[in-house]
């Protein structure tokens, strides 16, 4: 939950939930929604009834249930592993150095 003083800055657990092809919900809080990108559900922080919306829309469509969790895995596997951010950062370099 954010605070004067805090947003959440990554939510690894995302990470992790979308590579074993769980299907994420996340709110609009910090970083979460970068982290999800479109592979999940994104709501307003604090909005129990959009939260709910997302969650009983999911419960009743396997089919857009089945295209997030690809969506997820597939998003973890083009940003978030460790060779897709090292070359990442290899470009950064790259282009530093040019």
């Amino acid at each position: 939950r954010t605070t004067p003083s805090w947003k959440e800055q990554f939510g690894r657990v995302l990470i992790e939930a979308m590579a074993a092809g769980v299907v994420v919900v996340g709110s609009d809080s910090g970083e979460i929604p970068h982290v999800i990108g479109d592979a999940g559900c994104i709501f307003p922080e604090g909005d129990v009834a959009a939260l709910h919306r997302h969650l009983a829309a999911l419960q009743q469509t396997p089919a857009r249930r089945a295209e997030l969790a690809a969506a997820g895995r597939a998003r973890v596997q083009a940003a978030f592993t460790m060779q897709s951010i090292a070359a990442r950062t290899v470009e950064v370099y790259r282009q530093l150095c040019a």
